[in-house]
């Protein structure tokens, strides 16, 4: 499975607490289920009723991650009511977009393989040896993010079904796809290198003193010599390289001819056979000490979908966004005037009182400068 940090994280986020993961009879599997129809309906798309059990689920967790990416903790719905409806968009939005994804994954008849059981296994053991190292229980951990298993399951479950619907469409001989040798074709005229970027002036645009530009000169000189004397390129470049994206693209830069880098670093590139290093180039950077490597097939498959979406303007995040636009989205009368008690219940709905803001004192984040201060 791909990429569900990333998911996760989107804007218009992945989660799928609307659904929870069960185990089937035999072979187990996770799969979601829609529910059995009982229950206060919070919203109906495209004719499917999300149940007040369910989208409590997503509304409670981004209720946590708002109250956690602030820093204010319950006080924000204290200080900023407004915050309240920006909550209950994020849910509707979640709930959404988790059913259009359920709907065209079963419309189009797609399976997961019955390995995801034991890989949700593995990812959810890992999360469990997270929480043993802070002391604490998986279930203590996940309640921490406003979570709690099914969820957590209801997530992983919902990504394998993004992956499988991106295969469909976007993968090797996928509907929407360029053909394969298109693409191919397109790679090949990408590049491959690593670099040691001795550079010339500071990382605040500073420039150095004449006797520190001498040194770094040196710096590159020694540098060039240890490579004649058959030392590690690596190695050298974890010790001296000052770009700062190498501890990001620790294998290399993977690139086009297109404006994205140096041209003096990308001339140095295409001048040299894979394996080889250069001579140092100069750019407005530094020095740059350039190896050119070979590109992979794991390098193809790490492009491809970026390769994909340059040929097709397409990806899997813009088409199910065009499915949420066309998805009959209904809400029951007062669905806009909900507040966090009547959707988590009334414990959770008691609302701190804010310290030095008197009753009927302004809560306007420009009025506050502390709050907006905290806010930011």
């Amino acid at each position: 499975m791909k990429n569900y940090a990333k998911r996760i994280a989107a804007t218009v986020v992945m989660t799928a607490v609307c659904l929870g993961a069960t185990i089937q009879l035999g072979l187990p599997k996770m799969a979601y289920a829609l529910g059995n129809g009982s229950g206060e309906t919070m919203m109906t798309v495209d004719g499917v009723n999300v149940q007040k059990e369910e989208y409590s689920g997503y509304y409670g967790y981004y209720k946590t991650m708002m109250e956690n990416t602030y820093g204010m903790g319950a006080y924000l719905w204290s200080m900023y009511p407004e915050a309240v409806q920006q909550l209950l968009a994020v849910a509707d939005n979640n709930c959404l977009y988790a059913r259009v994804v359920i709907k065209h994954f079963d419309d189009l008849g797609l399976k997961l393989d019955r390995d995801i059981t034991w890989e949700y296994k593995q990812y959810r053991n890992e999360f469990a040896a997270a929480a043993a190292e802070q002391g604490i229980t998986f279930d203590e951990l996940l309640a921490q993010q406003g979570v709690d298993e099914k969820m957590f399951s209801s997530l992983y479950v919902l990504n394998a079904y993004i992956d499988a619907l991106n295969d469909h469409y976007y993968g090797p001989n996928g509907e929407k796809a360029p053909k394969e040798d298109e693409i191919r074709a397109k790679f090949e005229k990408f590049f491959k290198a690593k670099h040691i970027l001795i550079r010339s002036s500071k990382e605040n645009g500073d420039a150095y003193s004449t006797e520190e530009l001498a040194e770094k000169e040196a710096l590159v000189k020694e540098i060039q010599d240890k490579l004649v004397a058959g030392e590690d390129f690596d190695a050298l470049m974890q010790q001296y390289s000052e770009d700062t994206g190498l501890s990001f693209y620790p294998d290399g830069y993977i690139f086009q001819d297109d404006g994205s880098f140096v041209q003096e670093f990308v001339d140095g590139v295409k001048a040299l056979e894979d394996g080889k290093i250069s001579q140092p180039v100069k750019s407005d950077f530094g020095w740059h000490i350039i190896k050119r490597e070979a590109l992979t097939d794991e390098d193809y498959e790490a492009q491809r979908m970026d390769l994909v979406y340059q040929m097709t303007g397409e990806s899997i995040d813009s088409l199910i966004e065009q499915w949420m636009q066309e998805a009959e989205v209904e809400y029951p009368d007062g669905h806009e005037q909900l507040t966090i008690a009547d959707i988590l219940g009334e414990e959770a709905g008691k609302l701190p009182e804010v310290p030095g803001v008197e009753e009927g004192g302004s809560t306007d984040p420009e009025a506050d400068s502390g709050a907006s201060s905290a806010a930011e």
